[in-house]
């Protein structure tokens, strides 16, 4: 049976997890927030989009409850290539991490403002970098090893 051992870097994969949790912790104090200053009860996930265009603040709840959503339902995919591509490259994907991690505090921070158009700043574009090196990098990784494996 194959062994494998871990690059002598790897154990700063350790710091771009730090920070998602940190990101995760910023979402949810936004949405708490926003949340008490609309006064939107739970389990309320989103007021309606008539209650939001009358109130400025449901808006910003709306608008922060979204952006922490939209981070939930992409950071599955992204931790995984993270995860994958780190065995191999732990400092390259603690980078590409790190750089889609700085990029979604730019998309919160737009974004909670209560203005959806504010959550495409630069920043959070140029985080699809990140992202793109993540699923290269697996890819690549995910290729080459397994032509090793094949041939």
């Amino acid at each position: 049976m194959a062994s494998f051992t871990l690059p002598p870097a790897f154990p700063i994969v350790g710091l771009p997890i730090v920070g998602a949790m940190v990101l995760a912790g910023y979402q949810s104090n936004n949405v708490m927030k926003a949340r008490k200053e609309a006064g939107v009860k739970y389990p309320t996930l989103y007021v309606s989009e008539a209650e939001a265009n009358a109130d400025p603040k449901k808006m910003r709840f709306n608008c922060a409850q979204r952006a922490h959503g939209n981070t939930l339902e992409n950071i599955p995919y992204v931790l995984g290539m993270f995860g994958y591509f780190s065995l191999f490259h732990p400092k390259l994907a603690s980078v590409f991490f790190t750089h889609w991690i700085i990029g979604r505090f730019s998309y919160t921070a737009g974004y909670s403002g209560g203005n959806p158009s504010g959550r495409m700043s630069l920043l959070y574009k140029s985080s699809y970098i990140g992202l793109l090196g993540l699923f290269l990098g697996s890819a690549y990784v995910a290729i080459t090893k397994s032509i090793e494996i094949l041939l």
